[in-house]
């Protein structure tokens, strides 16, 4: 018996311990800023060259109307995390399933819709308005690229958390990720408002 327990110990001693929670939150919001200073030089820069060039506009597409409508998933998308953080702080573990399995839909279904939006975008004038045809164009795109990349990234941290999610993993007192894919989503939903409006004005 006391070989078995100094065994345990000697075990015990190579498992490393696990991040603490403090450094990995301070992480998330590190990483949230940062990603929030470069969408603000970008629009910066942009604001810069618009201001700089005369025929700005010219030959320029109405923009999509179908970006309301991706509003209005984000928006859902935003609220349905919230919903799932609330039920899985007090172990309401269907709705909180539930949730995560509406939240990576409707990830998946803003996605389809940013695509479609660009899609109109480049057929508009038998696809006239294309990267290499003007800087606006050219500005429009990079800004649409720049927020797919983190929508896909947001889509992979949420397949994580759904799958974990539905084999129980998380509860009241062990939901850290879950938590932070919530914060990532209202960035995302936050980012999203403020590039819509932008290209609005930018268009």
């Amino acid at each position: 018996m006391p070989e078995a327990k100094q065994r345990n110990s000697e075990i015990e001693g190579t498992i490393p311990d696990p991040p603490n929670p403090a450094i990995i939150r301070m992480g998330m919001w590190l990483f949230l800023v940062s990603l929030a200073v470069f969408f603000i030089s970008s629009v910066i820069g942009i604001v810069i060259i618009r201001n700089a060039t005369p025929n700005w506009g010219e030959g320029a597409p109405p923009f999509p109307s179908i970006a309301w409508l991706s509003t209005a998933v984000i928006l859902l998308l935003s609220i349905f995390s919230e919903i799932g953080i609330y039920c899985v702080k007090r172990d309401y573990q269907a709705i909180f399933k539930a949730c995560m399995g509406l939240v990576l839909i409707l990830g998946f279904v803003f996605l389809f819709l940013q695509e479609m939006v660009w899609q109109q975008l480049l057929a508009y004038d038998d696809g006239s308005f294309n990267a290499s045809s003007s800087l606006l164009a050219w500005c429009v795109y990079v800004l649409g690229l720049i927020h797919a990349l983190h929508l896909a990234g947001g889509l992979i941290f949420q397949s994580y958390v759904t799958v974990h999610a539905a084999k129980g993993g998380f509860w009241s007192l062990h939901h850290d990720l879950v938590n932070h894919v919530n914060i990532y989503w209202h960035f995302l939903a936050g980012i999203w408002f403020g590039l819509f409006a932008f290209l609005l004005w930018l268009v």
